[in-house]
């Protein structure tokens, strides 16, 4: 990794994303600033009326209180505008005020001001493409003056009081813990920051995942309620009308086939009434067991469906050890479309005849067919038809819904057969 690369990496030149910046200063940037101000205007104080200390002249009063109440202002700042401070904290203020009043610039306490300049920039940057290029140039401002008072210093001191080979390591190992640290903490704190950041991203995201989630649930169970009332509930309901016109048909001539229709009314009104049990029963999440779970329920439908002129028959191809292998969500699936698609056919069609084939091979297959031709001014709301889709959707499977090539009308579901352990 070469060094550019490895600076885009450490300073984030490449990495999306942007801590955000605070809606105001924080009150603790307020309380840092003034206690480190206060430390520092009272030591100017303390060596008011000293004179000379450490070759370092008496700070003047009010120019030396003006520096440190400037640096605490721009402390103040530092997360809202941290390149900015950067610049004129750590780099402006401490040249200045180094070179003019030493004394202040050299306080314990004013150097963690510049310190808090540069961790802050690093760690609250937006623009990382201008912290690097403005903490270059700060840390260069920087040790441009220290050589320079350091070659000062020796130029100054009397002979034989030269600074000692220690001094000089001493100084750049200081230097570069206090500039490396303030880079590395600063680093640090961005990291966590958008390590945090990150997770309420992800945790937000999960939690719009989950509300989607289940509001898909709610429609999809409104729709599963939808099409049990009208494949199953309606079914009943189409079919007790059919038996009460030929009850009102025959009643006075032959009582004996209305007695007949009016007990098939009877019994479809109570299977209604069972099924619209079942369906509430489902709803308060108690287990369904009433009716066959199995695809022999088809042959009842069959038979049932039976009336009126419509002779429906049924026939099941395949190892019929199969067929019980079917999960119940399959065999009530396929008994739906089935009893939806007979239903169509005695709304819609002038049919005598229709056929319901099941096929257990590699896969599953339903095919319902008929004899008749389309009733005119028929139509229905197709409701029906896109239950079917939706049952056969649900299921991994196809569908096809339309007129044959000779005659009648035809629906044949194709789906895959999972054999249940």
């Amino acid at each position: 990794m070469g060094a550019w690369a490895w600076l885009r990496r450490v300073f984030g030149l490449d990495d999306a994303y942007v801590r955000p910046a605070p809606a105001q200063p924080w009150r603790t940037d307020w309380i840092i600033a003034a206690l480190l101000s206060v430390i520092t205007a009272c030591l100017v104080l303390m060596y008011q009326g000293q004179g000379e200390t450490n070759g370092i002249a008496e700070p003047p009063l009010w120019p030396s209180l003006a520096a440190v109440v400037t640096a605490g202002v721009l402390l103040t700042l530092r997360r809202r505008f941290p390149v900015t401070v950067l610049v004129l904290l750590s780099g402006v203020h401490f040249v200045a005020f180094g070179t003019l009043l030493p004394f202040v610039a050299s306080t314990a306490s004013m150097q963690v001001v510049y310190f808090f300049g540069i961790y802050s920039a690093i760690a609250w940057a937006r623009r990382r493409e201008a912290l690097l290029g403005a903490l270059a140039l700060v840390l260069a401002a920087m040790v441009v003056w220290l050589v320079w008072s350091n070659i000062y210093l020796v130029a100054t001191s009397p002979p034989g009081q030269q600074p000692p080979f220690l001094y000089w390591v001493a100084t750049v190992l200081i230097n570069c813990a206090y500039f490396g640290g303030a880079i590395y903490l600063g680093r640090q704190a961005w990291l966590q920051a958008r390590t945090t950041d990150e997770l309420a991203a992800s945790r937000e995201q999960v939690s719009r995942q989950g509300d989607q989630l289940a509001d898909q649930a709610v429609v999809a169970e409104r729709l599963r309620i939808a099409r049990d009332l009208h494949d199953s509930v309606a079914h009943h309901i189409s079919l007790i009308g059919v038996q009460t016109a030929a009850a009102r048909r025959a009643m006075a001539t032959k009582p004996e086939v209305a007695a007949e229709a009016m007990l098939e009314v009877e019994s479809m009104s109570r299977e209604a009434v069972t099924e619209l049990r079942s369906m509430l029963g489902s709803l308060r999440d108690v287990a369904d067991t009433t009716g066959p779970k199995t695809i022999e329920a088809l042959s009842a439908l069959a038979d049932e469906a039976s009336t009126d002129g419509l002779r429906v028959s049924y026939q099941l191809v395949g190892d019929p050890a199969a067929a019980e292998q079917l999960s119940p969500m399959q065999a009530s699936n396929l008994l739906r479309i089935a009893q939806e698609s007979l239903t169509n056919i005695r709304r819609h069609s002038t049919a005598t005849e229709a056929r319901v084939v099941v096929r257990l091979e590699d896969g599953l297959e339903l095919e319902v067919t008929d004899n008749g031709h389309p009733v005119p001014n028929s139509g229905g709301s197709g409701l029906g038809q896109v239950g079917i889709r939706e049952r056969v959707a649900a299921l991994g499977g196809t569908v096809e819904i339309g007129p044959r090539a000779t005659v009648g009308y035809r629906v044949l579901v194709q789906i895959p057969r999972k054999v249940t352990p």
